[in-house]
């Protein structure tokens, strides 16, 4: 029945394309990469350091963002009053006691 409606493997035939799509594209472009190094022996050094260079501002991005989040949390800690005063004292007892 589902082959009268014309669509009975349309989800491998879809995942097939796209795959062969993809394999197509990357031998693509491996090849015109061995192209250009063929032509360009520098070009090799041009992509690795561009390969160090995009990895270095990602890890920079990334520990920005780090410390951006530590500055958030111990804002977040500041905002519930002194450590150790009055009514947080009190509740730091209170769960301590609870936990042991």
């Amino acid at each position: 029945m589902p082959e009268e409606w014309g669509h009975a493997n349309d989800i491998f035939d879809q995942g097939y394309r796209a795959m062969r799509k993809g394999l197509l594209t990357l031998g693509v472009f491996l090849v015109a990469l061995a192209i250009l190094i063929f032509i360009f022996p520098e070009f090799i050094a041009f992509l690795f350091a561009s390969f160090i260079l995009f990895a270095g501002v990602s890890i920079l991005l990334a520990a920005y963002r780090v410390w951006k989040m530590k500055n958030r949390i111990f804002d977040w800690q500041d905002s519930f009053g002194p450590y150790g005063e009055g009514d947080n004292m009190r509740r730091q007892r209170t769960i301590t006691f609870i936990l042991r």
